[in-house]
């Protein structure tokens, strides 16, 4: 009995069954009877046997394993080690360490592909890569599903592209087990193993990607012709909102004139109030402007002082020019 077969006889093994007695569906004997199927049906598959296609006709074939994983994965590397060698290998480091320690690394019948570094160091992305240079035919990949990753965006980059590209992925020991039915199948059928596992020897996608590059290809059209992608009118830019001269001098003047107006309230004597309103309105634009800038509201004397200061400069100014 392999390590692999005695591995699930384990499992299988007459352990507590909790739930009530309608959900068992199966009995010891009937349990111990599918481990030894089990068992017999992995014996036919690792028996030796020669491939019809030279590992270097097909693409990579990627072996990942989390930590807590890496166990299940020697043992399922001993276990098929008859037709995983009929691949070129690749994977990440501790894998890859796992396969040359026990295939060697002088059998000119293996050939090894890229070893890559750990995961959370930038290995799942390398494998990923191999996948976009259309060196990758398949991946077996334990993943850990009760621990955290430092690398998870990485995980979930891998498993993307390989959803993207539509390659055989294996994310547990017993589809991988599966899978390892098929492959020996496929590599004893000669050509008609492209049919068994086209991504090892193809490029294939998704379905989704064709309706990806149709849109793609609409969005670029429509960017050439000047229209917007989507489908929704570009709104022109809004040009800045300029006061036009009229309005800017209509609203310094009332400006002024309430300036003025409050002057006139605190002036009482009829010469001084004459002669105040003339002195006012021969000050230059600039001059009422600087008074009326100080400040949003001034009144009464504040007022008045400022602009008998404004007005004093002025003198001065026209003094100095005569």
């Amino acid at each position: 009995m392999s390590n692999y077969h005695a591995s699930f006889a384990q499992q299988l093994d007459n352990k507590p069954r909790r739930g009530p007695a309608q959900r068992r569906t199966s009995t010891y004997a009937q349990r111990l009877s599918l481990a030894e199927h089990v068992g017999t049906a992995t014996d036919e598959v690792t028996a030796p046997f020669t491939s019809t296609f030279a590992p270097n006709e097909m693409r990579q074939l990627a072996l990942v394993a989390h930590n807590h994983m890496k166990p299940a994965m020697k043992q399922f590397i001993e276990t098929y080690s008859e037709i995983l060698k009929k691949f070129r290998i690749t994977g990440t480091q501790t894998t890859m360490k796992m396969c040359k320690s026990m295939w060697g690394e002088d059998d000119p019948a293996i050939h090894y592909g890229l070893t890559c570094t750990s995961g959370p160091l930038g290995g799942d992305a390398q494998i990923a890569a191999l996948m976009c240079m259309e060196d990758l035919g398949g991946i077996i990949f334990f993943v850990d599903p009760l621990s955290a990753h430092p690398h998870q965006a990485d995980i979930d980059s891998l498993l993307r592209l390989a959803n993207c590209g539509n390659v055989i992925v294996c994310s547990n020991p017993a589809s991988a087990s599966s899978m390892m039915h098929t492959l020996r199948s496929a590599l004893l059928k000669g050509e008609r193993a492209r049919g068994i596992i086209p991504s090892f020897f193809e490029t294939l996608e998704s379905p989704a990607v064709e309706k990806y590059k149709h849109a793609q290809a609409v969005a670029l059209a429509n960017m050439i012709k000047g229209n917007p992608p989507s489908g929704v009118p570009i709104a022109a830019p809004q040009a800045a909102v300029v006061p036009k001269p009229t309005e800017e001098k209509t609203a310094m003047e009332e400006g002024r004139r309430a300036a003025l107006s409050k002057c006139e309230d605190h002036v009482d004597e009829a010469p001084v109030k004459q002669g105040w309103k003339k002195a006012a309105q021969e000050l230059s634009d600039s001059a009422v402007d600087r008074a009326l800038m100080g400040q949003s509201m001034i009144f009464s004397a504040d007022l008045q002082a400022l602009l008998l200061s404004e007005l004093d400069n002025e003198d001065s100014d026209r003094k100095e020019l005569a």
